[in-house]
């Protein structure tokens, strides 16, 4: 946007898409935009995002008048319209025309003449002024919501989006939606560097805090999401080392998600939202170098494939590598995601993504005891396993993944998609786990677990069919679908085996273990659903009923058998069978077009994917009321969401800390709790995010054990507090673009801070709470035809020493360090 449409009077808002032509485009001309036909989806509502949406469809730039518009409503658009019969149906009794610049590429909406209730104070229709698409279009001053203008690379979103379209299935914006739903935006994910998932979502968004694992795990509202998470609406098994280079969103739904997904936790999920294919070719590289001896290359390429922009194509890839401020630990990492969208006709449109990873790497297994009450005093950067081992006996991980997500329109207001992945992960790794600690001499003793080949394929598709229609004063929005998971996971010669104990306060390395034993494990899933929902809208659509509701036959089994001198026995195959009805029922209702109360009710189902040996566990059951309040401010560049919550969930997994093979369960846990989200821009200068958590989760059915045992065993107690479970904590995020002579400096600051949490389910040591300082400053400008960022940010600026998640008496997680993090990134 140019400056002078920044300073109009009326402050009138640009809405882009791509900052340029592209040679093929020049050549076409004003006549020949304007003829095209293009398919639209956009909802009845307020008339500003409508225009937005359109103008991000048609690569358009058109201004209007901010503050009239934030009064008007349009009729919506569904189907196929030419650029002038849409714009006519969006503006249909709003009491607006439309004008075209000569070029066809910019539009001024006016005031109708005929229309005296709309009329200026001059009495006569007055266009907005002549829009300026020079450098400004790389950054325009929009929230990034659904529909909105999106610099080069779909990079520049803002913070805060208006729908959830992958992780809802359905296009109902958020705001009528009785379900919690945050997003982690493109632009949040660049400026603050965010490498890996974790970095994105664990900050950024409510009730999402850190738990130790070798997966990437993550607690929502309280508990583990750790079979909960998904890519473009399809499970990621067993998730491990997740990337940011070809995400273009990261969706976080709060509580069950089984109505949509069958398998899931009760605290929520996790979708990852890969970059699509754009029109425009884009090409962009980034260096980033961190502390610790890190180096990260990427690169996005886009663009289309023929002359008519029908078949496109993406590439993102990354190179990293890392040391880290933990002795012998390292890190290097290669990932390409190359993307194809086919478009042969208006009503059918394909996606066909890639990925291969191939990852090595010494384990960070956080192995840190904890002496009497509190985390061991022993500096954060001491390796506590087994160097001989696991410098010789590097992990590594080879992951590849297809999918396609198609999608045809039978008609404007009926569609069907279907969506399919195969991931194939080869594993080789081991880790060092505690086996008893001496509080007294401060020896620990250890166990080493070695997977010298693991396999692990997953299958998954679903097939949504969806559409709207009226019944007398009701309006339907309905969903029907069926989806099918098949996973099959093998260990082969799996090595179990005692090895030498280590001083925690004077650790020896040189110690010569040889690993002994061996055995085999196996095991298969198949999970089938079928599901409904009807989103039905009355009152003149200020009330939204949501009725949903799914049925899963699930079958896990497993086989398993050791051989070694301290171990001995084979596993006989065994099979569970289950099969649960799970429902959702949600109330919203808007007083006002911004704002809107709700309230829900769910059920989940899943399992647990955890043995004994050979024996499958039974499957997790949850239960969800949630109530709450969403808003939007500022023409929706600003959402807040509040919630209330109580989950209950049953038969959840515990590790014994003593022996890493055999799983307890516990009988019934409670997690309630408050939430608050304030995402977004407050002008065209300040931006924001914005979260607290006060959450309680408790055992209710737990072990009956005495207190020693209890103590040792790291069990569940009734009344106690689930470990790693902070009461309260909250995060700020506040950047600041500047204009003028500054204009391309950005300067950002960030607050997190967390309360004490117990470290263990028998509560008996305590994790200090702690408050993190971060900041950011980046600088973009033109040299020729490339926009070049440099950006540094700093993360932990006070080098705080802190403790942000563990699981029992002997595994601590330790946050890190003081980090810098420095990056020049090109765009052309």
């Amino acid at each position: 946007m140019g400056s002078t449409l920044a300073m109009t009077a009326f402050g009138a808002l640009a809405i882009g898409a791509g900052a340029g032509d592209s040679p093929a485009q020049a050549s076409i001309s004003a006549q020949e935009r304007l003829g095209w036909v293009q398919a639209y989806d956009i909802p009845r509502g307020p008339m500003a995002p409508a225009l937005n949406a359109f103008a991000y469809v048609n690569g358009l730039h058109i201004a209007y008048d901010a503050r009239v518009t934030q009064r008007l409503t349009t009729p919506g658009l569904a189907g196929a319209y030419s650029v002038r019969e849409g714009l006519s149906r969006l503006l249909d009794g709003a009491g607006l025309a439309y004008r075209f610049s000569d070029n066809g590429r910019a539009v001024s909406i006016v005031l109708a003449q005929n229309d005296r209730a709309t009329m200026n104070d001059a009495g006569g229709a007055t266009p907005l002024p002549t829009i300026d698409v020079g450098a400004d279009a790389a950054r325009p001053k929009s929230s990034g919501a659904s529909g909105a203008a999106k610099g080069p690379g779909d990079r520049h979103t803002g913070y805060t989006a208006e729908s959830a379209p992958t992780t809802l299935k359905t296009d109902t914006p958020l705001l009528k939606s009785p379900i919690s739903v945050r997003a982690v935006t493109r632009q949040t994910m660049d400026d603050q560097q965010a490498i890996s998932v974790g970095d994105a979502v664990l900050t950024n968004i409510s009730g999402v805090t850190p738990i130790p694992n070798l997966l990437d795990v993550y607690k929502i509202r309280g508990f583990s999401v750790s079979q909960s998470t998904y890519k473009n609406g399809l499970i990621e098994l067993r998730s491990r080392y997740l990337d940011t280079a070809n995400l273009q969103s990261i969706d976080v739904l709060k509580g069950p998600a089984a109505m949509l997904f069958g398998r899931s936790e009760p605290g929520g999920l996790l979708d990852l939202v890969v970059k699509r294919p754009l029109e425009t070719p884009y090409y962009s590289i980034q260096e980033q170098v961190k502390s610790f001896g890190g180096t990260r290359t990427t690169i996005d390429a886009t663009g289309p494939l023929t002359a008519d922009k029908s078949l496109l194509y993406r590439v993102n890839a990354e190179y990293y590598r890392t040391d880290s401020y933990r002795d012998f630990v390292t890190d290097r990492n290669f990932f390409v995601a190359p993307t194809i969208s086919y478009r042969p006709i208006e009503q059918f449109r394909i996606n066909v993504d890639f990925e291969y990873q191939n990852k090595t790497w010494v384990d960070d297994y956080e192995l840190r005891p904890a002496v009497y009450d509190h985390p061991a005093n022993i500096p954060i950067s001491r390796y506590l396993s087994a160097p001989y081992l696991t410098t010789n006996l590097k992990n590594h991980f080879d992951k590849k993944r297809i999918a396609y997500d198609w999608t045809y329109d039978i008609s404007k207001d009926w569609s069907l998609t279907n969506r399919l992945s195969y991931t194939s992960l080869g594993t080789t790794n081991g880790n060092v786990a505690g086996a008893g600690f001496n509080q007294i001499t401060g020896v620990l003793s250890r166990t080493y677990v070695y997977f010298p080949g693991n396999t692990d394929n997953t299958f998954a598709t679903n097939l949504d069919l969806k559409g709207k229609f009226e019944t007398g004063p009701l309006s339907h929005s309905v969903l029907v679908g069926f989806d099918y998971l098949s996973n099959y996971w093998g260990m082969k010669s799996q090595i179990i085996t005692p090895i030498s104990a280590i001083n925690i306060y004077a650790p020896n390395y040189y110690t010569l273990d040889v690993p002994r034993g061996g055995g085999f494990a196996h095991s298969g899933e198949q999970w089938t659903g079928v599901y409904g929902q009807d989103m039905i809208s009355f009152f003149d659509d200020s009330v939204h009923v949501l009725l949903g509701g799914r049925y899963d036959w699930n079958a896990v089994s497993s086989s398993g058998g050791y051989n070694s001198n301290w171990l001995t026995g084979y596993g006989n195959y065994k099979t569970v069978y289950s099969s649960a009805f799970s429902p959702r029922v949600g109330v919203v209702y808007q007083p006002l077009p911004f704002m809107s109360v709700y309230g829900n009710f769910a059920q989940s189902f899943g399992s647990n994917n955890t043995t004994n040996y050979s024996m499958p566990q039974p499957p997790q059951r949850g239960e969800i009321w949630e109530a709450g309040a969403k808003a939007e401010f500022f023409d929706k560049r600003l959402t807040l969401t509040m919630a209330y919550f109580d989950i209950t969930k049953t038969n959840i997994p515990t590790a014994d800390p003593l022996n890493s093979t055999i799983t307890y369960l516990i009988g019934k846990a409670r997690s309630q709790g408050f939430e608050f989200d304030l995402t977004g821009r407050i002008d065209d200068n300040w931006s924001v995010i914005a979260n607290y958590t006060h959450d309680d989760v408790r055992t209710v059915e737990g072990s009956a054990a005495n207190a020693l045992t209890v103590y040792n065993s790291n069990l569940a107690v009734a009344g106690k507090v689930l470990a790693s479970s902070p009461r309260n904590y909250g995060n700020l995020w506040v950047k600041y673009d500047a204009d003028d002579a500054f204009k391309g400096l950005s300067l950002g600051a960030g607050l997190t801070v967390t309360g004490s949490a117990l470290g263990d389910n028998a509560n008996s040591y305590v994790l200090p709470g702690y408050a993190l300082l971060n900041g950011m400053i980046s600088y973009t400008t033109k040299i020729d035809d490339f926009t070049v960022t440099a950006q540094i940010n700093v993360k932990n600026i006070t080098d705080t020493v802190y403790y942000p998640a563990s699981q029992d008496r002997t595994y601590i997680k330790t946050g890190t360090p003081r980090t810098f993090l420095g990056s020049l990134r090109v765009e052309f």
